[in-house]
Protein backbone atom coordinates (compact mmCIF):
# COMPACT_ATOMS: atom_id res chain seq x y z
CA UNK A 1 0.00 0.00 0.00
CA UNK A 2 2.97 1.94 0.70
CA UNK A 3 4.27 1.97 -2.84
CA UNK A 4 1.11 2.77 -4.59
CA UNK A 5 1.35 6.08 -2.61
CA UNK A 6 4.19 6.89 -3.26
CA UNK A 7 3.81 6.32 -7.15
CA UNK A 8 0.63 8.10 -6.95
CA UNK A 9 2.50 11.39 -5.11
CA UNK A 10 5.26 11.15 -7.52
CA UNK A 11 2.76 11.06 -10.25
CA UNK A 12 1.07 14.10 -9.29
CA UNK A 13 3.98 15.66 -8.92
CA UNK A 14 4.97 15.18 -12.14
CA UNK A 15 1.65 16.36 -13.80
CA UNK A 16 2.11 19.43 -11.69
CA UNK A 17 5.34 19.83 -13.31
CA UNK A 18 4.61 19.32 -16.82
CA UNK A 19 1.63 21.38 -16.45
CA UNK A 20 4.07 24.64 -15.03
CA UNK A 21 6.37 23.92 -17.50
CA UNK A 22 3.52 23.67 -20.28
CA UNK A 23 2.25 26.74 -18.93
CA UNK A 24 5.61 28.52 -18.74
CA UNK A 25 6.13 27.77 -22.52
CA UNK A 26 2.70 28.79 -23.87
CA UNK A 27 3.24 31.97 -21.50
CA UNK A 28 6.60 32.55 -23.31
CA UNK A 29 5.24 31.71 -26.83
CA UNK A 30 2.01 33.10 -27.26
CA UNK A 31 1.50 35.38 -23.75
CA UNK A 32 -1.31 36.22 -22.04
CA UNK A 33 -0.94 39.77 -23.06
CA UNK A 34 -4.06 41.39 -23.22
CA UNK A 35 -3.18 44.21 -24.77
CA UNK A 36 -4.28 44.88 -28.47
CA UNK A 37 -1.99 46.66 -30.94
CA UNK A 38 -2.22 48.37 -34.12
CA UNK A 39 0.14 48.58 -37.55
CA UNK A 40 2.04 51.33 -38.62
CA UNK A 41 4.49 51.58 -40.93
CA UNK A 42 7.79 53.71 -41.18
CA UNK A 43 9.71 54.03 -44.23
CA UNK A 44 13.66 55.12 -43.26
CA UNK A 45 16.20 56.61 -45.92
CA UNK A 46 18.98 54.89 -44.10
CA UNK A 47 19.90 51.50 -43.57
CA UNK A 48 18.48 50.09 -40.69
CA UNK A 49 21.53 48.76 -38.50
CA UNK A 50 21.23 47.32 -35.66
CA UNK A 51 17.45 46.69 -35.71
CA UNK A 52 15.48 43.52 -35.15
CA UNK A 53 12.37 42.18 -35.47
CA UNK A 54 10.58 42.33 -31.83
CA UNK A 55 13.10 45.53 -31.04
CA UNK A 56 11.24 47.91 -29.05
CA UNK A 57 9.16 51.35 -29.89
CA UNK A 58 9.59 53.56 -27.32
CA UNK A 59 7.70 57.05 -27.30
CA UNK A 60 9.34 59.51 -25.56
CA UNK A 61 11.22 57.06 -23.99
CA UNK A 62 8.25 54.77 -23.21
CA UNK A 63 7.69 51.50 -24.52
CA UNK A 64 4.43 51.45 -26.67
CA UNK A 65 4.89 48.36 -28.98
CA UNK A 66 7.62 46.63 -31.17
CA UNK A 67 8.88 46.48 -34.10
CA UNK A 68 6.82 43.85 -36.30
CA UNK A 69 8.56 43.46 -39.79
CA UNK A 70 11.78 44.95 -41.65
CA UNK A 71 12.30 44.72 -45.13
CA UNK A 72 13.05 46.77 -48.25
CA UNK A 73 10.38 48.99 -50.11
CA UNK A 74 9.49 47.57 -53.44
CA UNK A 75 8.77 50.65 -54.97
CA UNK A 76 11.71 52.18 -53.92
CA UNK A 77 14.94 50.16 -52.89
CA UNK A 78 16.85 53.20 -51.43
CA UNK A 79 13.96 53.07 -48.46
CA UNK A 80 13.69 50.54 -45.87
CA UNK A 81 10.13 49.27 -44.27
CA UNK A 82 9.65 48.83 -41.34
CA UNK A 83 6.33 47.73 -39.41
CA UNK A 84 5.45 48.66 -36.07
CA UNK A 85 2.75 47.47 -33.62
CA UNK A 86 1.85 49.84 -31.17
CA UNK A 87 -0.76 49.23 -28.44
CA UNK A 88 -3.55 51.17 -29.30
CA UNK A 89 -4.29 54.22 -27.15
CA UNK A 90 -1.05 55.90 -27.66
CA UNK A 91 -1.47 58.95 -29.29
CA UNK A 92 -0.09 58.39 -32.91
CA UNK A 93 -1.12 61.76 -34.20
CA UNK A 94 -0.39 63.90 -37.36
CA UNK A 95 2.91 65.77 -35.75
CA UNK A 96 4.09 62.35 -34.35
CA UNK A 97 7.34 61.38 -36.46
CA UNK A 98 9.72 57.86 -36.11
CA UNK A 99 13.61 58.17 -35.85
CA UNK A 100 16.39 55.56 -35.19
CA UNK A 101 17.74 55.78 -32.02
CA UNK A 102 20.51 53.61 -30.42
CA UNK A 103 20.35 52.39 -26.55
CA UNK A 104 23.49 53.08 -25.06
CA UNK A 105 26.86 51.94 -26.14
CA UNK A 106 25.76 48.55 -27.33
CA UNK A 107 24.57 50.09 -30.77
CA UNK A 108 21.34 48.04 -29.97
CA UNK A 109 18.71 50.30 -32.47
CA UNK A 110 15.04 50.56 -31.24
CA UNK A 111 12.05 53.24 -33.02
CA UNK A 112 11.74 55.97 -30.82
CA UNK A 113 8.48 58.43 -31.51
CA UNK A 114 8.14 62.06 -30.56
CA UNK A 115 5.57 64.75 -31.13
CA UNK A 116 6.21 67.95 -32.15
CA UNK A 117 2.56 69.44 -31.81
CA UNK A 118 0.09 68.66 -28.48
CA UNK A 119 -2.41 68.96 -31.20
CA UNK A 120 -4.50 65.17 -30.51
CA UNK A 121 -5.33 64.65 -34.57
CA UNK A 122 -5.23 61.16 -34.94
CA UNK A 123 -2.66 60.09 -37.87
CA UNK A 124 -4.85 58.47 -41.13
CA UNK A 125 -4.41 55.86 -43.76
CA UNK A 126 -3.87 57.57 -46.73
CA UNK A 127 -4.77 56.02 -50.17
CA UNK A 128 -2.31 53.33 -51.62
CA UNK A 129 -1.28 52.59 -48.10
CA UNK A 130 -2.65 49.43 -46.35
CA UNK A 131 -1.72 51.04 -42.93
CA UNK A 132 -1.08 54.62 -41.17
CA UNK A 133 2.65 55.98 -42.41
CA UNK A 134 4.42 57.32 -39.79
CA UNK A 135 7.14 59.73 -41.31
CA UNK A 136 10.66 59.37 -40.70
CA UNK A 137 13.58 61.06 -39.32
CA UNK A 138 17.10 61.19 -39.71
CA UNK A 139 18.85 59.22 -36.67
CA UNK A 140 21.65 61.19 -34.95
CA UNK A 141 24.23 58.99 -36.96
CA UNK A 142 22.77 60.04 -40.44
CA UNK A 143 22.85 63.93 -39.04
CA UNK A 144 26.55 62.96 -38.23
CA UNK A 145 27.45 61.38 -41.74
CA UNK A 146 25.79 64.29 -43.50
CA UNK A 147 27.41 67.17 -41.69
CA UNK A 148 30.96 64.80 -41.96
CA UNK A 149 30.42 64.71 -45.98
CA UNK A 150 30.12 68.11 -45.94
CA UNK A 151 32.76 68.86 -43.93
CA UNK A 152 34.64 67.12 -46.54
CA UNK A 153 33.74 68.29 -48.99
CA UNK A 154 34.07 72.28 -48.07
CA UNK A 155 37.91 70.73 -47.24
CA UNK A 156 38.48 69.84 -50.46
CA UNK A 157 36.93 72.34 -51.60
CA UNK A 158 39.45 74.64 -49.13
CA UNK A 159 42.22 72.46 -50.40
CA UNK A 160 41.55 73.39 -54.17
CA UNK A 161 41.33 76.87 -54.10
CA UNK A 162 44.95 77.15 -51.68
CA UNK A 163 46.34 74.82 -54.48
CA UNK A 164 45.41 77.96 -56.90
CA UNK A 165 46.33 80.58 -54.61
CA UNK A 166 49.99 79.58 -53.84
CA UNK A 167 50.45 77.69 -57.37
CA UNK A 168 54.00 78.97 -59.25
CA UNK A 169 52.45 81.94 -60.88
CA UNK A 170 50.90 83.73 -57.80
CA UNK A 171 54.14 82.56 -55.93
CA UNK A 172 55.76 84.44 -58.68
CA UNK A 173 53.87 88.09 -58.26
CA UNK A 174 53.90 87.27 -54.82
CA UNK A 175 57.43 87.57 -54.81
CA UNK A 176 57.15 90.85 -57.24
CA UNK A 177 55.31 92.41 -54.97
CA UNK A 178 57.34 92.31 -52.14
CA UNK A 179 60.32 93.34 -54.34
CA UNK A 180 58.37 96.50 -55.09
CA UNK A 181 57.31 97.25 -51.26
CA UNK A 182 61.47 96.47 -50.98
CA UNK A 183 61.84 99.65 -53.76
CA UNK A 184 58.92 101.79 -52.35
CA UNK A 185 60.16 101.65 -48.46
CA UNK A 186 63.63 102.30 -49.98
CA UNK A 187 62.41 105.29 -52.01
CA UNK A 188 60.86 106.57 -49.09
CA UNK A 189 63.33 106.42 -47.05
CA UNK A 190 65.55 108.63 -49.36
CA UNK A 191 62.73 111.10 -49.47
CA UNK A 192 62.13 110.91 -46.01
CA UNK A 193 62.88 114.76 -45.82
CA UNK A 194 61.02 115.97 -48.31
CA UNK A 195 58.12 113.94 -46.75
CA UNK A 196 58.55 115.96 -43.54
CA UNK A 197 58.77 119.38 -45.40
CA UNK A 198 55.32 118.50 -46.83
CA UNK A 199 53.74 116.97 -44.19
CA UNK A 200 54.52 119.92 -42.15
CA UNK A 201 52.92 122.43 -45.31
CA UNK A 202 50.05 120.18 -45.09
CA UNK A 203 49.74 121.18 -41.64
CA UNK A 204 50.43 124.77 -42.38
CA UNK A 205 46.93 124.40 -44.63
CA UNK A 206 45.00 122.77 -42.41
CA UNK A 207 45.75 125.31 -40.11
CA UNK A 208 44.80 127.90 -42.57
CA UNK A 209 41.51 126.15 -43.39
CA UNK A 210 39.65 127.62 -40.89
CA UNK A 211 39.84 131.11 -41.74
CA UNK A 212 39.79 129.93 -45.66
CA UNK A 213 36.10 128.50 -44.72
CA UNK A 214 35.33 131.96 -42.22
CA UNK A 215 35.96 134.03 -45.18
CA UNK A 216 34.30 132.18 -47.78
CA UNK A 217 31.28 131.84 -45.25
CA UNK A 218 31.76 135.89 -45.30
CA UNK A 219 31.92 136.35 -48.80
CA UNK A 220 28.71 134.39 -49.67
CA UNK A 221 26.67 136.14 -46.77
CA UNK A 222 27.84 139.19 -48.62
CA UNK A 223 27.08 137.51 -51.95
CA UNK A 224 23.61 136.44 -50.76
CA UNK A 225 22.48 139.96 -49.54
CA UNK A 226 23.75 141.60 -53.48
CA UNK A 227 21.36 139.27 -55.09
CA UNK A 228 18.66 140.24 -52.03
CA UNK A 229 19.69 143.93 -52.87
CA UNK A 230 19.38 143.39 -56.90
CA UNK A 231 15.95 141.60 -56.32
CA UNK A 232 14.31 144.54 -54.59
CA UNK A 233 16.26 146.72 -57.32
CA UNK A 234 13.88 144.16 -60.16
CA UNK A 235 10.76 144.41 -58.17
CA UNK A 236 10.54 148.28 -58.11
CA UNK A 237 11.57 148.52 -61.57
CA UNK A 238 8.90 146.11 -62.53
CA UNK A 239 6.13 148.51 -60.45
CA UNK A 240 7.48 151.32 -61.76
CA UNK A 241 7.11 149.88 -65.17
CA UNK A 242 3.53 148.90 -64.64
CA UNK A 243 2.77 152.52 -63.16
CA UNK A 244 4.18 153.85 -66.29
CA UNK A 245 2.05 151.71 -68.24
CA UNK A 246 -1.27 152.82 -66.43
CA UNK A 247 -0.08 156.43 -66.90
CA UNK A 248 0.17 156.06 -70.45
CA UNK A 249 -3.21 154.08 -70.70
CA UNK A 250 -4.61 156.59 -69.44
CA UNK A 251 -2.88 159.80 -71.08
CA UNK A 252 -3.91 158.11 -73.82
CA UNK A 253 -7.80 157.21 -73.32
CA UNK A 254 -7.99 161.16 -72.17
CA UNK A 255 -6.35 163.11 -74.93
CA UNK A 256 -6.65 160.80 -78.05
CA UNK A 257 -10.59 161.13 -78.42
CA UNK A 258 -10.56 165.52 -78.40
CA UNK A 259 -7.57 166.03 -80.44
CA UNK A 260 -9.34 163.84 -83.03
CA UNK A 261 -12.59 165.80 -82.49
CA UNK A 262 -10.07 168.97 -83.15
CA UNK A 263 -8.42 167.68 -86.39
CA UNK A 264 -11.98 167.01 -88.23
CA UNK A 265 -13.41 170.16 -87.16
CA UNK A 266 -10.18 171.99 -89.09
CA UNK A 267 -10.60 170.13 -91.94
CA UNK A 268 -14.23 170.88 -92.12
CA UNK A 269 -13.06 174.32 -91.64
CA UNK A 270 -10.21 174.29 -94.40
CA UNK A 271 -12.88 172.75 -96.73
CA UNK A 272 -15.26 175.65 -96.30
CA UNK A 273 -11.82 178.43 -97.01
CA UNK A 274 -11.20 176.53 -100.11
CA UNK A 275 -14.65 176.79 -101.35
CA UNK A 276 -14.98 180.60 -100.29
CA UNK A 277 -11.72 181.15 -101.60
CA UNK A 278 -13.05 179.47 -105.39
CA UNK A 279 -15.85 181.10 -105.04
CA UNK A 280 -14.37 184.78 -104.67
CA UNK A 281 -11.58 183.94 -107.52
CA UNK A 282 -14.52 183.11 -109.57
CA UNK A 283 -16.81 186.06 -108.45
CA UNK A 284 -15.68 189.00 -106.67
CA UNK A 285 -18.74 190.80 -106.17
CA UNK A 286 -19.61 187.87 -103.97
CA UNK A 287 -17.94 189.65 -100.93
CA UNK A 288 -20.45 192.54 -101.41
CA UNK A 289 -23.79 191.32 -102.52
CA UNK A 290 -23.07 187.36 -101.04
CA UNK A 291 -23.52 183.97 -103.00
CA UNK A 292 -27.33 184.94 -102.94
CA UNK A 293 -28.43 186.82 -106.33
CA UNK A 294 -30.10 189.78 -105.95
CA UNK A 295 -34.01 189.62 -106.48
CA UNK A 296 -34.90 191.22 -110.19
CA UNK A 297 -36.32 194.53 -110.03
CA UNK A 298 -39.15 195.56 -112.04
CA UNK A 299 -39.59 194.70 -115.62
CA UNK A 300 -36.17 192.59 -115.50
Amino acid sequence: MESKANYTIVGLTVLILVSGLLATLLWLSVGFDKKIYSTYIVYLHEAASGLNEKSPVKFNGVQVGYVKAIKLNKNDPRQVEIWLSIQRGTPITNSTSATLLSQGITGVSYVGLSASSSILTPLKRMPGEPYPVIPAKPSLFNQLDSMAKEVSDNLEKITNQAQLVFSEKNSKNFSEALQNIERFSHVLAQNSKNIDVFLANTSQASNDLPQILKELQTGVKKFSSLASDMSKAGNSVTETMVSGKTALDKLTQQTIPPATLLLNRLNAIAANLEKVSNEMRLNPSVVIRGTTPPKPGPGE
